[in-house]
């Protein structure tokens, strides 16, 4: 089964970027993410170990992010936690000296699946948290004109993109 681990640390970070005028704790972003606070502390206190988050402890403690959203890129997310980006390898029984290919179409696969990893985290590296956080509002923002009644025209003539958000024409 594919592993969460990645979309749910991007979360994490997601919300710490919009709203970073927030106090936010495991807690708080458990319950925005329909998840376990524990398991949130475990993907906050590996971030934190890597300088990406800041954590303080006690009463009015929580969560922040540590740098600038823009200086955070997605592949350095994914390698914080060790994401695989693509496929497993699967494992065969040992065979006997005589089958080489078995063992060799395996190597091979292997091979391919760290190049698409390495592929993968190139990728990543293109888009930093800034950008997701911001991708990521504007559709917040869109869903509640929607949610609001609005028709598309209305939001079409209605508004405009202003450093990541719908900002009316007007204002």
């Amino acid at each position: 089964m594919p592993s969460t681990r990645y979309a749910s640390t991007l979360h994490v970070l997601i919300l710490l970027a919009a709203k970073s005028d927030v106090v936010h704790t495991s807690t708080s972003l458990a319950a925005r993410m329909d998840t376990n606070p524990v398991v949130l502390r475990r993907i906050i206190a590996d971030l934190s170990k890597a300088g990406i988050v800041s954590t303080r402890r006690g009463a009015g403690g929580g969560v922040s992010l540590a740098s600038d959203p823009e200086e955070i890129t997605l592949g350095q997310v994914a390698d914080v936690i060790e994401a695989n980006m693509t496929f497993n390898v699967h494992q065969v029984r040992d065979h006997s000296d005589s089958d080489f290919l078995a063992d060799a179409a395996l190597v091979a696969i292997e091979a391919q699946r760290r190049d698409t990893h390495t592929a993968s985290i190139v990728e990543l590296n293109r888009t930093t948290l800034r950008e997701i956080t911001n991708a990521s509002i504007l559709r917040a923002d869109l869903a509640r004109l929607v949610a609001d009644g609005l028709s598309d025209d209305e939001i079409r003539n209605g508004f405009r993109i202003e450093d990541g958000r719908l900002v009316p024409i007007n204002a």
